[in-house]
C-alpha cells in the first residue's frame, strides 16, 4: 500500500468525503474553466438577485491549487480529529449545515454594515473557499480536546478555546487578502453551535445512534472509515445556553486572548521568571501586568537625602568623594 493510499485509508468518511468533493469541483474548475466569480459569496447578488446557490458553491469552489491545498490540509487534520470524536453521521451534518450557515450569517453581517452605517465594501466583494467551515471545525475540535493550551505557529502558546481568534488575527497579518469575515463567520457558528444556540438544526445524539442501526444506511455503516457515535455524549450543543452563552463566551475568549498577548509582550521585553528579572524592579507597572513583582525596601534605607544633607556633604572634603 502506497504512502497515499494509507494516509487516505485513515481518514473519516464525513471528512474525506467533503475533501472528495472540494477536489473534483476543483477538476471541474481546472478543466473547464468556468468564471469564478459566478459561484462566488457576493451579499448583493445574493440579496438582491436571489442568487441563493452561491450559499453552497462559495464554499466548494477555490482560487487556486494553493487554496485548495492549504484548505484540504487543514481539512484533513481538524475534521479527522474532530469526526473521531464526535462520529461520522454528526461530522457530515455539521458539515452540511455549516456550509450553509457560515454563508448566511457573512451575508447578514455584510448587509447589517450596509444598512447601519453604510459600509457597502463587504457588500460587493467576492468571497470563496472551504476555510469558512474549517474555521467553524476548529471551534468545535477546540472546545471538545482534552490539550488546555495550543501554539500557534511555535511563536505563542494560546487556550484550546481561543486558538481559533489566535488564527484569524494572526493569519489576517500575514496574508491581509484573505476574507476576514468569511473566517470570522466559521468561528461565530462554531461557537453558537458548542454553546446549544444551534440546537435546532441538529440531531440529537440519540437518534443519530439510532440511525446507524437502520438498514437504510448499513452501506455507509460498514465502510471501514465510517466512524460510530461514541457512548458518551458527544458534548456538541449540549450546553444548552443559549445565546447568553454564545456572547458570553465571546467576551471571554477576547478577553482572554488580549490578556495573553500582554503576557507574551512582557516575557519579550523583560523576560520569564524571577531569577531573568532580579534587577528589574517593576513596582506599579507589575501589578497592571497582572505579575507579584514589587519594590522592597532595603533595610536603613532613609530616602534620597535632602539639599542641605548633599551640600555638607559635598563640602566636608571626604577623600572617598573625590574622583
Amino acid at each position: 500500500m502506497s504512502r497515499l493510499a494509507e494516509t487516505l485509508a485513515n481518514i473519516p468518511l464525513a471528512t474525506l468525503s467533503i475533501m472528495i468533493v472540494c477536489c473534483i469541483v476543483y477538476m471541474y474548475q481546472f478543466f473547464v474553466d468556468p468564471p469564478v466569480h459566478h459561484y462566488t459569496m457576493c451579499p448583493r447578488l445574493v440579496i438582491y438577485m436571489s442568487e441563493y446557490y452561491r450559499f453552497i458553491t462559495s464554499s466548494l469552489f477555490h482560487g487556486s491549487i494553493m487554496h485548495i491545498g492549504m484548505n484540504m490540509m487543514s481539512t484533513m487534520a481538524i475534521g479527522s480529529s474532530l469526526e473521531k470524536r464526535i462520529g461520522t453521521l454528526a461530522m457530515a451534518i455539521t458539515i452540511l449545515w455549516g456550509i450553509q450557515l457560515t454563508s448566511s450569517i457573512y451575508t447578514l453581517i455584510s448587509w447589517l454594515l450596509y444598512m447601519t452605517i453604510g459600509y457597502e465594501h463587504l457588500m460587493l466583494q467576492h468571497s470563496v473557499g472551504f476555510s469558512g467551515v474549517i474555521f467553524q471545525l476548529a471551534v468545535l475540535e477546540a472546545n471538545l480536546s482534552p490539550d488546555r493550551t495550543r501554539s500557534v505557529f511555535g511563536f505563542i502558546n494560546v487556550s484550546s478555546k481561543i486558538y481559533p481568534w489566535a488564527l484569524l488575527v494572526i493569519l489576517q497579518f500575514i496574508m491581509p487578502q484573505i476574507s476576514f469575515l468569511g473566517h470570522l463567520s466559521g468561528i461565530l457558528i462554531g461557537t453558537m453551535q458548542s454553546h446549544g444556540s444551534l440546537n435546532v438544526f441538529f440531531p440529537s445524539d440519540e437518534y443519530l445512534k439510532g440511525s446507524e442501526q437502520k438498514t437504510s444506511l448499513a452501506f455507509i455503516v460498514r465502510q471501514p472509515s465510517f466512524v460510530c457515535m461514541p457512548e458518551a455524549s458527544t458534548g456538541l450543543g449540549r450546553r444548552r445556553e443559549g445565546s447568553a452563552g454564545f456572547f458570553a463566551a465571546v467576551a471571554g475568549s477576547i478577553s482572554l486572548f488580549l490578556k495573553n498577548i500582554c503576557e507574551t509582550l512582557k516575557v519579550m521585553i523583560f523576560g520569564r521568571g524571577t531569577v531573568a528579572n532580579q534587577n528589574i524592579q517593576m513596582g506599579r507597572l507589575g501589578a497592571a501586568w497582572g505579575g507579584n513583582d514589587s519594590v522592597q525596601e532595603e533595610e536603613g534605607w532613609n530616602g534620597l537625602p535632602t539639599i542641605d544633607e548633599e551640600t555638607e556633604r559635598l563640602t566636608s572634603g571626604s577623600p572617598s568623594d573625590v574622583l
